[in-house]
């Protein structure tokens, strides 16, 4: 049985896709998506804010506007146009994803959970994140920022040492996902974590679903 209310997964659908379309921050790889821009601002994204990738994504994308020229590649190019972002061992495994999408996937970034987590360096999260943004495929989302959302709206908390591989927390993402505007709810949701419902001092005030939020109201 779900702890959700049908009328509050409603309102907060509902609330959180409302405050995306007037508010939230639209981001270079939420336009003009393709499986190939999602899985280069997914790498890009790794342990690093938004707000600092936006100015790498576009010069990678100048340099590599393609999946075709991204497959040609060169290493030393990448931690180039990276280096600003620090973590640069994301260019060795942009490197060996470009090989095995060569070598085994006919020069196409798989459109199948299986297949994108055979890739070297993706896990559950980016494959669902490059299925629903580059395939429009209607996946649920788990990172820490909806675990933090989740926690504080709902009074849900993880059991599991490592929350983003529990599956109830998933349960809940995928019960939450709407059937339709999918791809804008996990958009919206994303936002609403990184840009209002702060780890530290988040924005309460101005938060869309403090009606419902059961830490606001606490």
């Amino acid at each position: 049985m779900s702890v959700l209310s049908k009328k509050k997964k409603n309102e907060f659908q509902s609330s959180v896709l409302k405050w995306y379309s007037a508010n939230g921050v639209k981001y270079p790889w939420c336009e003009k998506r393709t499986p190939y821009r999602v899985l280069i601002s997914e790498f890009l994204l790794v342990r690093t804010k938004a707000s600092q990738v936006k100015t790498v994504f576009e010069q990678f994308m100048i340099k590599y506007p393609t999946l075709d020229e991204f497959l040609k590649m060169e290493i030393e190019m990448v931690e180039e146009i990276i280096k600003p972002l620090g973590l640069l061992f994301r260019a060795n495994y942009l490197k060996h994803i470009a090989e095995q999408i060569k070598n085994d996937f006919s020069n196409t970034i798989p459109d199948n959970f299986s297949d994108l987590k055979s890739l070297q360096g993706i896990g559950d999260y980016t494959a669902n994140a490059i299925l629903c943004f580059g395939y429009n495929q209607r996946r649920p989302l788990i990172d820490t920022n909806y675990i933090r959302l989740y926690k504080r709206v709902f009074n849900i908390k993880s059991k599991n040492k490592n929350p983003k591989n529990d599956k109830y927390l998933w349960n809940i993402s995928e019960e939450l996902l709407p059937e339709a505007n999918y791809v804008e709810f996990n958009y919206a949701t994303l936002n609403l974590g990184v840009n209002i419902c702060l780890n530290n001092n988040p924005k309460c005030k101005i938060c869309p679903v403090q009606k419902i939020c059961y830490y606001y109201n606490k």
